[in-house]
């Protein structure tokens, strides 16, 4: 397939203050979108940088999200800093369950989207500041699967719980699949786009693999998509920016 991982979609009441909060935490180039949206550009990685896009939402976030994003640390001293300055732009501790002893801090950012700072460990040492982008599921390996073939990024990691995929740059976030027991409720506010040198085939593709359309979407030439755990995504033309 010729369709790649452009960007993660992020609903947001303040499209701007989350673009500046996460600017802070990861760096890159803040720009603003038409429509009132904001792109956050991802820093040079020197090969697959995930762009974080920033769109106006009519509602504030309820529940937890299906996809949260995880942030490299590259020393203890490193961690501690990364910590304390989340919380003085504004995010706040969040408990999900997660227990005492695990080697990160979960927090929810001023939006009240999850996210997870790591301590420091080899597996996310080329990543860049965005270790991993993380996906809830009930299956795991399948869902890979569907991601491995819409990205091309191939599988490296998987066991009954979890599975992983990483572009063959071996650079920029890792695509995580987490098992969790909760199922999706209502329409995602964190979605990926994705991009197609040839749309109509790709689209039969994506469906042949098991995507479904998401009815009432139409957007410009852009496909509105579930995956086959009903994860909404957007295929969009390569000349279209995302």
């Amino acid at each position: 397939m010729s369709t790649r991982l452009a960007s993660l979609v992020i609903d947001a009441t303040d499209p701007a203050a989350a673009a500046q909060f996460w600017y802070i935490m990861l760096g890159g180039t803040a720009t603003p979108e038409p429509g009132g949206g904001h792109r956050l550009l991802a820093p040079d990685v020197g090969g697959s940088g995930i762009d974080l896009v920033f769109t106006p939402a009519a509602g504030r976030k309820t529940g937890k999200n299906r996809i949260h994003l995880d942030l490299a640390t590259e020393s203890p001293h490193e961690y501690q800093v990364l910590t304390s300055l989340a919380e003085d732009v504004g995010a706040r501790a969040a408990d999900v369950g997660q227990g005492p002893q695990v080697p990160w801090t979960v927090f929810h950012d001023p939006e009240g989207n999850e996210f997870c700072i790591l301590e420091p460990g080899d597996l996310y040492q080329r990543t860049g500041p965005l270790a991993a982008l993380v996906v809830d599921c009930a299956d795991p390996a399948a869902l890979a699967g569907f991601w491995s073939a819409a990205t091309g990024w191939p599988q490296v990691h998987a066991e009954p719980g979890s599975a992983a995929l990483r572009s063959s740059a071996t650079s920029g976030p890792w695509l995580e699949f987490l098992r969790v027991p909760d199922p999706k409720r209502g329409p995602n506010r964190l979605r990926f786009d994705v991009t197609a040198d040839r749309c109509p085939t790709d689209l039969a593709h994506l469906l042949d693999l098991g995507a479904s359309p998401v009815p009432g979407s139409a957007d410009h030439g852009v496909a509105w998509l579930a995956d086959p755990e009903g994860n909404e995504f957007r295929l969009v033309p390569a000349h279209v920016r995302t």
